[in-house]
């Protein structure tokens, strides 16, 4: 699994990712597992030279080969359109083939998630779309143009948990339990209340990295293997700089 975040402000936007990645194996009964966790994944890349970015969660590889060599193969051969939507339709269609030709369209099918975000031509604040496989028919946006917040995806309820106020599988529970709308309701008046719209960029590249912290540090102590961890990596996409690297991930000798 994976923890990342996307924190959108009226000057730029911040994309962050932990580097965790977990091999499954399945055990005499068909039950999966995760047999081993790395901690040095690339999770997060820069499209083509331009100011967009990725994240991307759920499995790391589609056969043999790692989502990183795919997200590597479509920049180095993209020459299409350099605007977040049609790049985001092309990428779905990319990797959906590639997913399909995997796993097929039906049984207990494995979640990869994409989450795309940063500057078309000619516009004043970011975009961000998304799409989830095998859950989406087609990519989405995030929220509309002119609106700023934080997303965060893959391993989500820890934060989620605090920002809100409540665990969201608290409300599901509720729901099956027929629970009244009204109660439901008080239930989600406790959201934590961030200002997005004056937020500066540092500011942003601080609250994204505590979203990574706070999940990493929840899943660091629960019993089980931890969904998340390793190096942090993060990125800005400003107007007048493009993709910049915060925190790259690079080969050492240790």
């Amino acid at each position: 699994m994976t923890v990342c975040a996307s924190v959108k402000v009226r000057d730029g936007l911040v994309l962050a990712t932990d580097s965790m990645t977990q091999i499954w194996g399945q055990d005499e009964a068909g039950k999966r597992h995760p047999i081993k966790n790395y901690a040095n994944a690339r999770k997060l890349f820069q499209i083509c030279e331009l100011p967009i970015g990725i994240v991307t969660y759920g499995i790391g590889n589609l056969g043999s080969r790692s989502i990183y060599g795919f997200l590597r193969d479509f920049s180095s051969d993209y020459s299409e359109a350099d605007d977040v939507r049609s790049i985001t339709e092309n990428l779905y269609e990319f990797i959906n083939q590639a997913y399909q030709e995997q796993f097929g369209a039906e049984g207990n099918l494995p979640g990869l998630g994409f989450f795309i975000a940063g500057y078309s031509p000619n516009t004043a604040f970011p975009e961000e779309w998304e799409f989830v496989l095998p859950r989406d028919s087609e990519s989405r946006q995030v929220r509309p143009l002119d609106q700023f917040g934080a997303s965060w995806r893959g391993t989500n309820v820890p934060f989620t948990r605090l920002y809100k106020g409540f665990d969201p599988r608290v409300v599901q529970e509720l729901e099956q339990r027929e629970v009244s709308r009204e109660v439901i309701e008080v239930i989600k008046q406790y959201e934590s209340p961030v200002v997005y719209d004056g937020m500066p960029v540092q500011d942003a590249v601080n609250f994204a990295i505590f979203i990574l912290q706070t999940t990493i540090g929840i899943s660091t102590f629960e019993i089980g293997s931890p969904s998340c961890g390793g190096p942090l990596q993060v990125a800005t996409v400003l107007p007048e700089a493009g993709f910049k690297w915060i925190a790259e991930p690079s080969l050492t000798a240790s």
